[in-house]
């Protein structure tokens, strides 16, 4: 990609993929952060994703499509609060 300016369809396609799947888990997350409820999300399921996720971000990387790595890069982030809690969750149940 050379610049805003001068995106592809393809381009376009790519933000808005990055867009939906990104985005997708938002009430999921939003509901997380509300109610602190994170007992039914499996921790191995937020540990996988987000490892692919990330992976799939050093991809885009090394491709160097912007799409690839801010929206797989974002979705990380936006798990990765989640896991924590999960972890605090799984530390507290222990006690």
């Amino acid at each position: 990609m050379n610049s805003l300016l001068t995106m592809t369809w393809v381009d376009l396609l790519g933000f808005l993929a990055g867009i939906l799947t990104t985005f997708s888990a938002t009430p999921q997350l939003l509901y997380s952060y509300r109610t602190k409820d994170v007992a039914s999300i499996d921790l191995k399921f937020m540990l996988m994703l987000v490892s692919g996720l990330t992976t799939w971000a050093i991809y885009g990387i090394i491709i160097r499509s912007l799409p690839i790595i801010f929206f797989n890069f974002a979705g990380a982030g936006l798990w990765l609060p989640i896991i924590i809690m999960k972890i605090g969750d799984i530390r507290r149940k222990k006690v």
